[in-house]
């Protein structure tokens, strides 16, 4: 199970969330508290290496699994799977294990809930890593995400739901056999002898519906929300999600930011290629 306790937070409805917590080595206590917010079908195991390896430095690092994912519990109200809920879900869960002033990582979705929390919460965010997203929106990628979160067929084995992730992400580079191997362990289930999606389909939905709206939100003001807060952005290099004239706006864009590219990877980053990794490293060792 590695250094993590597994624990079941309850939501401000009811629904338990559930949550991995790594503790600190013994004797490296003291430094910075992590709170790692996934992908949109995503879930806590998204971060296993870099958490072992952040709390092996003496950080607590905490992973969640939004409701509707992993192992939290799925919500019979669709319209509860909208970044509103996910962010009072992320402030029950810090408020619950007693987290102040800590380095959020987000991954695409993840990212973008980061920013939120500044407006909602600005004490409980002193910095951020944002990986591989962005404000501006690529409505192409949206809607390749929207098709994947949608698709509920099941598959016999894991080698179908890999055939499954390579087919909706064909144009993503930098991934090989092990790679989508991996994704699949870690977001199919085995479910009366089928693998299923890990997530709740219904969460497409909502995408929808904001998809259709005429006017998409302006998500600047939450980036500029960082304010002067340490920023790390990180992009895939080959992304097809996160543009590259997004990634150079923000780089620029606020006055205690730095940004680095991972090559030859699409969306998103896993954090433990070799650049991701040194990048983080680097980073936390400067703020903590």
């Amino acid at each position: 199970m590695g250094r993590y306790q597994e624990k079941l937070i309850t939501a401000g409805d009811g629904l338990k969330l559930y949550v991995r917590d790594y503790r600190p080595v013994a004797g490296g206590q003291g430094k910075r508290p992590v709170v790692c917010l996934s992908g949109l079908t995503r879930n806590s195991q998204d971060f296993e290496e870099i958490a072992e390896t952040l709390s092996g430095l003496g950080h607590r690092v905490v992973c969640l699994d939004y409701r509707g994912r992993g192992r939290s519990q799925y919500d019979e109200n669709w319209m509860n799977y909208h970044p509103r809920t996910y962010v009072s879900d992320i402030f029950n869960v810090c408020t619950a294990l007693n987290l102040h002033g800590c380095t959020f990582i987000g991954t695409s979705l993840g990212g973008l809930l980061a920013m939120a929390m500044c407006v909602v919460a600005p004490g409980l965010v002193h910095s951020a890593i944002l990986n591989d997203v962005g404000p501006d929106l690529n409505e192409e990628g949206l809607s390749k995400i929207i098709a994947y979160t949608e698709d509920d067929e099941a598959v016999p084995d894991l080698d179908g739901a890999v055939r499954k992730l390579k087919k909706h992400y064909k144009d993503e580079e930098g991934f090989v056999d092990k790679d989508w191997q991996a994704i699949a362990q870690k977001t199919y289930k085995l479910e009366q002898g089928s693998y299923v999606p890990s997530w709740d389909v219904k969460i497409a939905q909502n995408l929808k519906a904001e998809s259709a709206l005429e006017e998409r939100k302006d998500l600047w003001p939450y980036f500029y929300a960082l304010a002067d807060r340490p920023v790390l952005v990180v992009r895939g290099g080959a992304s097809q999600v996160f543009d590259k004239t997004t990634f150079d706006k923000m780089c620029v864009g606020l006055t205690s930011i730095s940004g680095v590219e991972v090559p030859n990877v699409g969306h998103a980053p896993t954090l433990s290629e070799a650049v991701a990794e040194k990048a983080i490293l680097d980073f936390m060792s400067n703020i903590s």
